[in-house]
Formats: C-alpha cells, sequence, structure tokens
C-alpha cells in the first residue's frame, strides 16, 4: 500500500513538473528558431532563381577577360559586363576575382569570384559567386553554375540571387 501512495505522489509530482516545464520549453523552441532564422543572411524564401547567358571574348589575355551578359532574367544584370580582374591560370582552370558593370543610370557594380575550367572533364563550366554592391545592387548576392553551350563563347549561368539591404558589403 505504501508503494501505491509513492507512485501515485510521484506521478502527480511528474505532471505538475511537466505542466509547468511545458511552456518554457515551446518558448525556448520558438526563441532558438527566431534565432536561426534571423542569423541567417539569406533565407531560402529569399533567394530567386535566375538564367542568362554571357558572351566571351575568345582571347583570353594574362590579366583579363571581358564578357557581356546578352539575356537574362534578371533585368538589372542585362547588357551588363563582367570582368575578369586577376586572373590567376592553373593547368586546366583559372580564377580571378570579378567585376560586374550593370547599363544602368548609377553604373552599378557588383564584386565576386569566378572559377572557369578550360581543359579537362569539367572544361567549359564553372562556378560565380557574387557578395557584395554598389548603387541598385546594394547587398547583392548570386551563387551561379557557368556552363557551355552549343555556341563558341557563349556560357549559360544559372543559380540564385538574393539582395541583403541591411547586410555587410564586405
Amino acid at each position: 500500500m505504501h508503494t501505491e501512495v509513492l507512485s501515485r505522489s510521484s506521478t502527480t509530482f511528474r505532471a505538475r513538473t511537466l505542466s509547468k516545464i511545458r511552456p518554457i520549453v515551446a518558448v525556448a523552441a520558438a526563441v532558438g528558431v527566431l534565432a536561426v532564422v534571423a542569423a541567417s543572411p539569406a533565407s531560402a524564401a529569399e533567394a530567386k532563381p535566375f538564367t542568362a547567358l554571357k558572351a566571351c571574348s575568345g582571347l583570353i589575355t594574362p590579366t583579363t577577360q571581358t564578357c557581356l551578359i546578352t539575356q537574362s532574367s534578371v533585368k538589372i544584370l542585362l547588357g551588363g559586363t563582367i570582368h575578369y580582374t586577376a586572373i590567376v591560370f592553373y593547368a586546366d582552370h583559372l580564377t580571378s576575382p570579378v567585376t560586374f558593370t550593370a547599363i544602368d543610370k548609377r553604373a552599378s557594380t557588383a564584386t565576386g569570384q569566378c572559377t572557369f575550367y578550360f581543359a579537362g572533364a569539367a572544361a567549359g563550366t564553372g562556378h560565380c559567386e557574387y557578395w557584395a554592391g554598389t548603387g541598385k545592387l546594394v547587398g547583392f548576392h548570386a551563387a551561379m553554375a557557368v556552363g557551355s553551350t552549343s555556341t563558341a563563347n557563349v556560357y549559360s549561368l544559372n543559380g540564385t540571387y538574393w539582395f541583403d539591404r541591411d547586410g555587410d558589403q564586405g
């Protein structure tokens, strides 16, 4: 009989404790979720897909390469130029900081880094990322895959972009 009383009081204690803890756990979980979302510079809902084509000059010089955006699903990118500003060559690829210059009235720019494979199994492909901008491109971020097309020196760009207007422009 003593065991039953102890068991009931133990169960009562657990039920009271759980009913007091549940609201605290719920609030803590909500705060945790909000902290993760707030810390993210761009949540998946903010990133938008885009496609574009760039036509590049056939000759890559040791110091520069320029490409023109001939088609784009993002208006500000259409007609702009990508300048590879400090090309470093490797056996099968190159890498370079890049500056994109738009044709808007502000001459908005975006800065980033690109890698492009010109030889080997990955020839004609690459990857570019942009993380800062000026003018209409303030807070511009993009991550894109570069792919070859059936036209010489014309490449497809597929990726996502977003604007972080409150973020650091690095």
